[in-house]
């Protein structure tokens, strides 16, 4: 269940491993300009209701655009995993990316861990870590976390294909978890002393540009575009 260059990238991982594999892809994703979809592969598509039918051994969800009810991730005998791109002990849910690239982080990680109620609380079965520098923006964070998700998937999908994930799996550390959601997420500018944090995470498309205000006049920020040596 997948969507986005995530979710082409394992797309294509599963058809190379000749699985016998149906993708749910998110309902109104299109192919985009900064990313690839798993309908640009040659994938058997089926709608989110149908999955009970196919009586699945392996849920993988990654960049899916909805949480699972329970009786879709009750179904496969090995579980059903989600690919986080973000440490799901510090920001869970939407944006991972945008909030720590907000918050200064240094060090960035994704999380394969088991889908429960929670939104990105279930038991981690990895995490993988990466540093990040003070200048990177939230487009580049996004094509590092893709890369990095990938590289966690390939190395845990054989324990996840062979059903021993759920014996390895590690209960996590909530302790300082913080769950965004979309409808939280903000173009306007933090406060100076983040301001340049919040501009590297905002500028990233397709969102809207960041902006602050000053009085009731509204500063919109862009990427300066490089001038053409030809003209």
């Amino acid at each position: 269940m997948c969507g986005k260059d995530i979710g082409y990238g394992i797309a294509e991982f599963l058809l190379d491993q000749k699985a016998e594999v149906r993708f749910v892809v998110n309902e109104y994703e299109k192919s985009g300009k900064w990313y690839r979809t798993p309908r640009e592969l040659d994938i058997i598509e089926i709608p989110e209701n149908e999955i009970a039918e196919y009586n699945p051994d392996l849920i993988i969800v990654a960049f899916y655009d909805r949480i699972l009810p329970e009786d879709i991730y009750r179904i496969p005998r090995m579980g059903s995993w989600n690919l986080h791109l973000g440490d799901a002990e510090h920001y869970r849910g939407a944006y991972p990316n945008i909030w720590a690239l907000r918050n200064g982080e240094t060090v960035y990680a994704v999380t394969l861990h088991r889908i429960d109620a929670g939104i990105d609380t279930g038991e981690i079965l990895a995490k993988r870590s990466f540093p990040v520098s003070p200048a990177i923006t939230g487009r580049e964070l996004y094509d590092m976390m893709t890369d990095e998700g990938m590289k966690l998937f390939r190395q845990y999908y054989n324990c996840l294909a062979s059903g021993k994930a759920p014996g390895i799996a590690r209960v996590q550390d909530s302790t300082e978890a913080v769950t965004h959601y979309r409808k939280e997420l903000s173009h306007e500018l933090y406060p100076p002393e983040e301001f340049i944090n919040s501009v590297r995470a905002l500028t990233f498309p397709p969102f809207p540009p960041p902006y602050f205000m000053i009085g009731k006049r509204k500063f919109i920020i862009v990427e300066e575009q490089p001038e053409d040596c030809n003209e």
